[in-house]
């Protein structure tokens, strides 16, 4: 099996030209392999191994707290090994034809606290000024909505509806939806209406807003609440979404609120409403 790793790592280095770091990897992994093989099953060759054995190993690796990351590094290794081996006549079948990588978990988003959101928007961050109040409305309207930092960019005065207290927007794709929001931030955001066809939030020069304008303000305001490491307005959509799931807002209601295409992208919010449930349990509960 050293002879079989050793000719693979010159077909790496010399006919792939692969980079000396991926080479290392490559052969460490299937050393790693080989002495589990070796042990596990006595075979004189890698070319004498099942998938189901292949598929044990990576089992083992697993229960063993390897993360997701390096087991498909392992995985890469392995195709690429048995790929080789078919090439050269070694093997009739390659036994990693149809092992996958394991999905990567996702990353759970993070988001301000419902009581920390209120403190900031009923404190002193803002000033009296024009500007802090547009800035509040910002934070307010991101928070209150959900929407996104591109959709908040591109609202025109004529999108709000004052009488349905609704705002039309524009969302991925061209798709328009409605969105609901409370009496009072309506009549703050009707203080900021001129023509129809003008941004409902603009610069000091009176021109659209851009990304990068929007986050500085976000930012901010955000990093003062010491709350989340991602000060952005997207922290702001998770924390809407959050608070509204902790509150008993059904998904699907979520999804039409975000503007979600399927209900596998708004279901990610569910890990973060059982994360609460389970601290609470475990606070509240003798047995815990």
């Amino acid at each position: 099996m050293e002879i079989e790793i050793e000719e693979f790592k010159n077909y790496l280095m010399f006919e792939r030209r692969y980079s000396p770091h991926t080479v290392k990897a490559y052969c460490i992994d299937l050393e790693e392999y080989a002495d589990y093989c070796q042990k596990n099953y006595q075979v004189n060759s890698l070319g004498e191994v099942e998938q189901k054995k292949i598929r044990q190993w990576l089992m083992t690796l697993r229960m063993e707290g390897l993360n997701v990351v390096s087991i498909n590094r392992k995985i890469s290794a392995i195709r690429s090994f048995y790929k080789w081996m078919l090439r050269n006549d070694m093997i009739l079948r390659s036994p990693a034809l149809g092992l996958r990588n394991l999905k990567k978990p996702r990353k759970l988003p993070e988001f301000v606290p419902a009581d920390k959101m209120e403190q900031m928007l009923d404190g002193n961050l803002f000033d009296g000024s024009n500007f802090g109040e547009r800035d509040k409305l910002i934070i307010e309207l991101f928070y209150d909505t959900g929407i996104r930092e591109t959709e908040l960019i591109n609202i025109k005065c004529r999108d709000l509806d004052p009488a349905r207290l609704t705002l039309n927007i524009k969302g991925k794709g061209g798709k328009t939806r409605m969105v609901p929001i409370s009496e009072q931030l309506c009549k703050r955001l009707l203080s900021m209406i001129t023509e129809p066809d003008n941004y409902l939030f603009r610069t000091p020069k009176g021109a659209k807003m851009y990304p990068k304008l929007v986050y500085r303000i976000v930012h901010k305001y955000l990093e003062q609440t010491n709350a989340v490491s991602q000060n952005s307005p997207h922290t702001l959509r998770h924390s809407f979404a959050t608070a509204m799931l902790n509150n008993g807002a059904p998904l699907e209601a979520i999804k039409e609120l975000l503007g979600h295409a399927n209900l596998s992208a708004t279901q990610i919010y569910t890990h973060t409403s059982y994360e609460k449930l389970n601290k609470i349990y475990k606070q509240a509960h003798p047995r815990a």
